[in-house]
């Protein structure tokens, strides 16, 4: 009896418990589902290089085998890959459509035409010029260009706070900052952060051993002499109202606003003035001193 409540206790019920934990930390928090999946692999990581060191010790590395395959395990690791992807794929625009789907646990409905709220934040909007030209020399390599430079993008503005949102025509990418709720003080640290982020994006794009590929590629160089990956950026401040746009088959999280508009026309002002970069009069108000 007391070996059945153990083996109960160790591989039904603790790991329901554990399961039952995260899924009402995904509920109050979609965003969390990322890094609980990468608390999850920095985890098995560890389990792999322990189970290596032991891995003249048969009696081990068979628990652990069996372990791998129990059902609670998998049906764990699949709920967090599924919260995972539902952030990843909705973004911090959609975490109020996962949080009213998921309180709703009476019904299996799925109800993702959510009325949409206010936010005020930065919009920053960043594009890859001459991408029509790139598109037609690369072809189906375009793909992995645009993923390329996505990474870079992304991963910066996520490192100073940004939200990404989309992508728009394969070129342009929309980056969130929120302000709501904000002292004025955080709201200039957080205009600051826009405007840097954009500043280590171009430096990232010019240091980039990767996207160097591009300038010595035939088809390019034929187009562009003197080829480079260049991108242009606009950044303006104001509300926008959050929340699904599109209906039951097909949706997107995102922004509407005439101050998202502004941003996008700033990016295409930009690249016709030959800048890289163009600020509203109401961004560099918001900015700090010492950052202008």
């Amino acid at each position: 009896a007391i070996s059945f409540s153990r083996d109960a206790d160790n591989l039904l019920l603790a790991p329901l418990e554990r399961i039952l934990v995260k899924l009402e930390a995904i509920r109050k928090n979609p965003l969390h589902a990322m890094k609980l999946g990468d608390i999850e692999y920095r985890e098995q990581e560890l389990e792999e290089e322990e189970n290596g060191e032991k891995r003249f010790c048969c009696n081990k590395r068979q628990n652990s085998s069996e372990l791998e395959t129990l059902e609670t395990a998998i049906l764990e690791r699949t709920l967090i890959k599924l919260g995972g992807l539902l952030a990843l794929g909705f973004g911090e625009a959609g975490a109020e459509i996962i949080v009213h789907n998921m309180q709703g646990g009476t019904s299996a409905e799925l109800n993702a035409m959510v009325p949409g709220q206010e936010v005020e934040a930065v919009f920053g909007f960043c594009s890859i010029r001459n991408f029509g030209d790139a598109t037609d020399v690369l072809k189906e390599k375009v793909m992995v260009f645009v993923n390329q430079v996505s990474e870079i993008v992304h991963g910066i503005c996520d490192t100073y706070h940004g939200s990404p949102n989309k992508i728009i025509g394969g070129n342009s990418f929309l980056v969130v900052w929120r302000m709501r709720g904000r002292d004025p003080e955080l709201r200039a640290k957080i205009a600051d952060m826009a405007v840097m982020s954009f500043v280590c994006i171009t430096i990232e794009v010019r240091k980039s051993n990767t996207l160097a590929t591009y300038r010595s590629h035939p088809g390019l160089q034929q187009r562009f002499p003197d080829f480079r990956v260049t991108l242009g950026f606009g950044l303006h401040c104001g509300w926008a109202i959050e929340g699904a746009i599109g209906s039951e088959y097909k949706i997107d999280a995102s922004y509407l606003s005439p101050n998202v508009n502004v941003a996008s026309q700033l990016e295409a002002a930009s690249g016709q003035l030959g800048l890289w970069v163009l600020l509203s009069n109401y961004m560099v108000k918001l900015c700090s001193p010492d950052l202008l």
